[in-house]
């Protein structure tokens, strides 16, 4: 394959200091599932009774995904009115009032602070793919995409680590203080993008410059990453993708007035539906609750269990980026997700099992590892990478809340299920992520296309040739 580029190392450095935003989006995520018998207590949750303590603790859940959902809805006009460098600085700034809001041991307070990361939360996942798909080249696209989901995962591992460190044997200040910690530690994420973003990487994306017609910035930028024989390659190519824009100007309704972006979203957004009802993130808010089902609360074991989620989401992570390079997305999205149907419905069957045997436990937690090495390799990072090719920014937005809707609704079910107080019902949990993954993969058979390799005007050519042929079929 042509080579375009200087080297990779420019192109892994400006995507390291944007995935910044992922580790706190995957911090944020996990932290409080490893404090869950903690900050029931710093915040006074504990003060209300058992069905209001339930009700409390599923808003802390729905209200974050919902507002992370309007955060990635709104990114889209965020960057109408600034470049995506500004952007994630004011993405930053939000979350460290987002963060400072937390640190008091106050309930009302917690939610609004839970809104504000959130939203931060929302808008790192909307623009962070597209950041990755603005600066790279299409060879190196897909490596820089999985860069996203493992940085995710490394947030959510760092998370997951911090339960070591409370303690059931002693004073309750102790626990406090070292929840307050864990608290602080998102704010050195969003400091350190942001001094990185004033001081080192001063640039926009290209695009940004030619769409502000800054062409002599924008070759500047290209000549700095490019090799000097294909900067005017590079630079017509986003010229072409700028202009296709422009003359398809996009609102809204068009995305669903027109029917190749209409079909476009539909994939997009079923993708993003599906990583969610695969049972991603009921796993990553509340393993602890279904470690402690499974290994009858041994909290040695379900720490244990927690960090070996974590390394097994990193490692499966790093080798994504390599099987990336090697295979297509379709291949990855189907084979993955029928990978996850399997180990899932291992889970699900033993999951029925009444009696308390060492090695049920173990197959059933083997069976959760399983899945989750699965889905690292497919509809973790993919879903991702699959939509930033085919949508828009408007429809990456539709897309992103789809998925924070998504995430909401599971949320919100698995703590009204009280599953820590009725061990039966986790078969329930499983057996319908067994389902919604079977339907995936007919989903992902019939409707997803591959697009490694190919360029912006490729895919939209695709798109619009699909639906000729299917007017042919018609007629």
């Amino acid at each position: 394959m042509d080579i375009q580029y200087k080297s990779a190392l420019p192109f892994v450095l400006l995507v390291f200091n944007a995935v910044l935003g992922s580790l706190f989006f995957g911090y944020s995520i996990s932290y409080l599932n490893s404090a869950s018998n903690f900050y029931p207590i710093y915040y006074l949750i504990i003060d209300y009774d058992v069905s209001t303590q339930n009700l409390l603790k599923a808003l802390v859940g729905a209200i974050f995904t919902l507002s992370a959902g309007a955060g990635a809805m709104l990114s889209g006009n965020l960057l109408q009115k600034f470049s995506i460098r500004k952007s994630f600085m004011i993405t930053d700034l939000i979350g460290i009032i987002g963060v400072l809001l937390e640190i008091i041991s106050n309930i009302y307070w917690f939610y609004l602070a839970r809104i504000l990361i959130g939203f931060c939360v929302g808008l790192n996942s909307s623009l962070i793919p597209l950041y990755i798909k603005e600066f790279s080249p299409n060879r190196l696209s897909g490596s820089l995409g999985a860069l996203n989901q493992l940085t995710i995962n490394i947030g959510i591992l760092i998370g997951l680590i911090s339960a070591f460190f409370y303690k059931s044997n002693v004073d309750e200040q102790s626990n406090d203080n070292i929840f307050r910690l864990f608290l602080e530690i998102p704010l050195i994420f969003c400091v350190i993008r942001t001094l990185l973003l004033i001081f080192v990487f001063k640039n926009e994306p290209p695009s940004y410059y030619v769409q502000q017609n800054q062409l002599s910035q924008a070759q500047q930028i290209v000549e700095k990453y490019y090799l000097r024989e294909k900067v005017d390659q590079v630079l017509d190519k986003i010229k072409s993708v700028i202009e296709s824009k422009r003359l398809q100007k996009e609102t809204y309704k068009d995305l669903f007035m027109n029917y190749s972006q209409r079909k476009r979203l539909l994939i997009g957004c079923g993708l993003q539906v599906l990583q969610q009802f695969s049972g991603i993130n009921a796993i990553m808010f509340f393993s602890k609750i279904i470690f402690s089902s499974i290994l009858n609360n041994d909290e040695t074991k379900i720490n244990w269990a927690n960090v070996t989620v974590g390394l097994i989401n990193i490692t499966f992570s790093l080798l994504a980026i390599s099987l990336l390079q090697k295979f297509g997305r379709r291949t990855l999205l189907l084979y993955g997700t029928i990978t996850c149907t399997i180990f899932l419905a291992i889970a699900f069957g033993f999951s029925f099992s009444q009696d308390p045997n060492t090695t049920i436990e173990i197959l059933i937690v083997l069976a959760i590892f399983g899945y989750l090495g699965a889905f690292q390799l497919s509809l973790g990072p993919v879903a991702w990478i699959y939509d930033a090719d085919i949508l828009s920014e408007k429809g990456m937005s539709l897309a992103v809340l789809c998925n924070w809707i998504s995430c909401t609704f599971i949320a919100f079910a698995f703590v009204i299920l009280d599953i820590d107080h009725n061990k039966e019902r986790l078969s329930i949990v499983f057996g319908v992520f067994t389902g919604c993954c079977v339907l995936g993969v007919f989903f992902i058979f019939k409707f997803v296309q591959e697009t490694k390799d190919r360029t912006s005007s490729a895919i939209n050519i695709f798109f619009s040739l699909t639906k000729v042929k299917e007017e042919g079929l018609l007629g």
